[in-house]
């Protein structure tokens, strides 16, 4: 079926929590599919992003979500979607991350959407996680898959454990992967020169050997173990920096914040930058990659920095495991584990020809994985499937 066919496009409304969501993780995803011919938009809590994506054509129609569980301001939510999703018509309604995936597809479900997709970006519930809580989480997963019309994963160990857990029937989730814009990131869009020059910007000393990290500042990235790291490494290594950046989330529990770096004595090499907009430049002033997390879906950051032929060292857990190929691209360690995170660091640093070698490999990877339109092709393709089937 063609979504341009007809009186009318085909209305296309995603869903998540707020709007850096939609700037980060689904913008180019919804201009690639506007160009096909879909007429789609977002719905998500405004916030500063928003002027920016509706100057990109992007839609917003605001909604208060909170990520966090609020019972009574939840059900206010439920409501606000319900409402405007009536409102507006839509045809395919898209959900993200795990509460989201709840309230929208429940409200979609209530409202007569006629297709309802929702896209796994990792699973909330882990193995490590409080039995009750745990249990809880899965059958919120549950219950949301009641409502999907389909089901995309990010990552392949989801799917199994979906249909391990009897989430979903096998035939209705499908591993959709992730993608970046290769030609954004690639090292020879810059000069030497301006990695000299990015780092005087962030005040980065330019001999300095710079570990960085991209991720919001909260404690399940894992930045407790890597200031840990840092500061074991800068012991007998005082040119180690630490280059972060991502977010602060002061309303979360576990929001990281500089002074957790003090606590490690290491704040006097550590610099501290919020989101930012040119993370390939910024990653150019970088020599390895660090994501320490404790969980993830499929970790946009770790294909950003292997397509900038960065070596990465990264948790051996679901989502980071498949973008990084232990030994070749990057390194894998165990949760939660400062020293052993120290000790794939320091390998890294003392040996520039492996940090050259898991580069290019990195980006040999990324060129023949992490290709976005491959992303886009499998929504546009489960789309008009639905619609025909419809």
């Amino acid at each position: 079926m063609d979504p341009s066919s007809g009186t009318r496009k085909i209305r296309v409304v995603h869903i998540c929590a707020i709007d850096w969501t939609v700037q980060v993780m689904l913008k180019q995803q919804i201009i690639a599919l506007q160009k096909e011919g879909f007429d789609t938009c977002a719905m998500c809590t405004a916030g500063p992003y928003r002027k920016g994506l509706e100057q990109s054509g992007i839609d917003i129609i605001p909604v208060e979500i909170r990520r966090s569980m609020t019972p009574l301001r939840d059900l206010k939510t439920l409501w606000q979607i319900y409402r405007s999703i009536r409102k507006e018509q839509f045809d395919i309604v898209h959900t993200h991350t795990p509460k989201v995936s709840l309230l929208g597809q429940l409200a979609a479900k209530i409202a007569g959407v006629p297709i309802i997709v929702n896209t796994i970006h990792g699973f909330y519930f882990h193995d490590d996680m409080p039995s009750m809580k745990r249990t809880f989480y899965v059958l919120m997963e549950k219950i949301a898959a009641k409502f999907s019309t389909g089901i995309l994963s990010q990552n392949q160990e989801d799917i199994e454990t979906a249909i391990r857990l009897k989430i979903c029937k096998p035939e209705s989730i499908k591993r959709l992967g992730n993608g970046i814009d290769l030609k954004h990131f690639c090292r020879s869009r810059f000069s030497k020169e301006s990695r000299t020059e990015k780092r005087q910007e962030v005040s980065l000393p330019p001999d300095a050997f710079v570990v960085g990290i991209v991720g919001r500042k909260v404690k399940e990235k894992g930045y407790i173990e890597l200031f840990h790291a840092v500061s074991l490494l800068a012991k007998n290594n005082h040119n180690i920096w630490l280059l972060a950046i991502g977010p602060e989330e002061p309303e979360k529990e576990d929001a990281v914040s500089m002074s957790d770096a003090k606590f490690y004595g290491i704040d006097d090499r550590v610099v501290f930058l919020g989101h930012r907009g040119d993370i390939a430049n910024l990653m150019m002033t970088m020599d390895i990659f660090v994501l320490p997390s404790y969980r993830e879906g499929y970790p946009r950051s770790l294909m950003e920095a292997s397509a900038m032929a960065l070596p990465v060292v990264t948790t051996n857990i679901r989502g980071c495991r498949e973008v990084v190929v232990d030994g070749e691209t990057g390194m894998l360690v165990p949760v939660r584990n400062a020293q052993s995170l120290a000790q794939a660091i320091d390998t890294l640093v003392d040996n520039k020809s492996l940090r050259l070698d898991m580069g290019a490999r990195g980006r040999q990877r990324a060129e023949s994985t992490f290709d976005e339109q491959n992303v886009f092709k499998i929504i546009r393709q489960l789309y008009k499937q639905l619609l025909d089937d419809s």
